[in-house]
């Protein structure tokens, strides 16, 4: 561990004021849509009912008391045990609640703390400015701390663990094993990786010890190296099992829920993960796809230098463990940002990136059109960040227009886009055909004095089946007893408000 310059704590704080400035920009304070919005649901639920359970506020239950009409993305809700909660591990929710005494909008912010502490873990373990530059701003790890998730604390958490367990490795000392596996115990509680991490850290060791230093495994497979570790995933099993039926928890019983995968459904998944896969909607971006410069680093590797230095071969031979471990068992590759589940492999990545950063100098015909692409993908990203909350900005300004007291939309966009509103608003989601009985139903026995359907105001054909479902409201509704004729419009929405007829 070396003295860190000033040039470096320059550039760890630049870096840190460059994600603040886009931050800004993108107004994560009000950017809350799909996974980020149910993440911030979930802690200000969690607030405002005192810890006593881990339920999701739901204004509308009255009229949906089966959770069907759920206002958020049916992949990021379920019902369990009675209880209308989101997929994401109860430690995001439980670590933001706490500072519910703040603005909530700030919450996202918390993230530059994050990123700062990531930088002042890798400048204090000898990574030079030029791999500190790259490994933030030319991978996932920059887009994945924009918006509000549990990315910060995992990414922090896992570093830690790794770099303590890296020492271990080289000294043997109790008190590193001991806090490595604490660290990355705690980080599997944000993200599951965390157990794939420490598996992959493991089985690194072993084999370098049996088979290059060619140690007795059985002498060197103390408790100490894993014990705290299990400790806590023992504990994590066991809440999750009294919490939610299932060791594994939320992550599980969302992701998991397609048992029938191929063998080639998996390799698709793994080949998105890594680089990239093409869909009907276009292709992913993929962990070496976006940051190519490691596996060039990688290649130029030496014989002799992977040989003769253990230090490196440690942090060479975790990479294709851990991708290996990842690519088997990922339910899915994350449809956006792929390469998030393998943010952990920049820790290793950074170790022989530093180490060979002199050599690939030397190519520069090589090396400056990698970081022309690299810094390009992350713009690009970045802008999708931009646009999208200026769409999302439009959008919510014009649902303002729609005051009613119990808001019907037709897709998950628009119910959606009241954002934190749906804490208190009335707002639900009638996203299917076969829906439309539930609601009528529910529609007869509540019977509200007034509602608003909205729906997409542009007609095309690729939304007829959500005009033909916004029709067959509108007749369910006057059906009822409602008088629908009322329409307003806006640049993209069409609402029809219905008023309970006085017969």
């Amino acid at each position: 561990m070396r003295k860190i310059s000033g040039n470096t704590v320059i550039v760890t704080i630049s870096i840190s004021l460059l994600l603040f400035l886009i931050q800004w920009l993108i107004r994560v304070d009000s950017y809350f849509l799909s996974d980020p919005l149910v993440k911030m649901i979930q802690t200000i639920s969690l607030w405002k009912q005192g810890w006593s359970t881990e339920s999701i506020i739901y204004p509308a239950k009255e009229i949906d008391p089966d959770f069907l009409f759920s206002p958020f993305n049916e992949g990021f809700v379920f019902l369990n045990n009675n209880r209308f909660i989101g997929q994401y591990p109860i430690a995001l929710t439980f670590l933001y609640s706490l500072f519910g005494f703040l603005p909530f909008s700030i919450l996202p912010y918390f993230n530059i703390l994050f990123l700062f502490v990531f930088l002042r873990l890798l400048t204090k373990n000898s990574i030079q400015i030029p791999t500190l530059v790259i490994v933030t701003l030319g991978t996932v790890v920059f887009p994945l701390l924009i918006d509000f998730s549990e990315n910060g604390p995992f990414i922090l958490l896992s570093g830690y663990g790794y770099i303590y367990l890296w020492k271990a490795y080289l000294t043997d000392q109790k008190q590193d094993w001991l806090l490595g596996n604490l660290f990355l115990g705690i980080s599997l509680w944000f993200r599951l990786e965390g157990v794939l991490f420490f598996l992959s850290i493991q089985i690194t060791i072993g084999l370098i010890q049996v088979f290059i230093k060619k140690e007795p495994i059985l002498k060197k497979l103390h408790p100490v190296r894993f014990l705290v570790f299990a400790a806590i995933l023992s504990l994590f099993l066991l809440w999750n099992t009294y919490s939610y039926s299932h060791p594994l928890g939320t992550r599980h019983l969302t992701n998991f829920g397609n048992s029938d995968k191929t063998f080639y459904d998996q390799m698709k998944i793994f080949l998105s993960m890594v680089f990239t896969y093409p869909r009907s909607n276009g292709w992913s971006f993929g962990f070496f796809l976006q940051s190519p410069i490691f596996i060039y680093a990688i290649l130029k590797l030496r014989k002799v230098q992977i040989t003769t230095n253990l230090n490196l071969l440690f942090h060479l031979l975790i990479v294709p463990i851990y991708l290996l471990i990842a690519g088997l068992t990922s339910p899915n590759d994350g449809i956006t940002l792929t390469g998030r589940y393998l943010v952990v492999t920049v820790f290793p990545l950074s170790f022989i990136l530093n180490e060979q950063m002199n050599e690939l100098r030397k190519n520069k015909w090589i090396l400056y059109p990698i970081y022309v692409w690299m810094f390009l993908f992350s713009f690009l990203i970045i802008a999708i960040f931009y646009f999208s909350s200026i769409e999302l900005k439009k959008l919510r300004t014009e649902l303002k227009t729609f005051q009613s007291p119990l808001i019907v939309t037709t897709n998950e966009l628009i119910s959606g886009g009241f954002g934190l509103d749906l804490i208190d608003k009335k707002v639900i989601c009638v996203r299917r055909e076969n829906l439309l009985d539930y609601f009528e139903k529910n529609l007869q026995r509540t019977l509200p004095k007034e509602f608003t359907i909205l729906t997409i105001g542009k007609e095309s054909n690729k939304n007829q089946a959500e005009k033909n479902l916004f029709t067959s409201l509108l007749v369910r509704s006057e059906k009822s007893g409602y008088n629908c004729s009322r329409e307003e419009r806006t640049a993209r929405i069409l609402g029809k408000t219905c008023i309970k007829s006085n017969e």
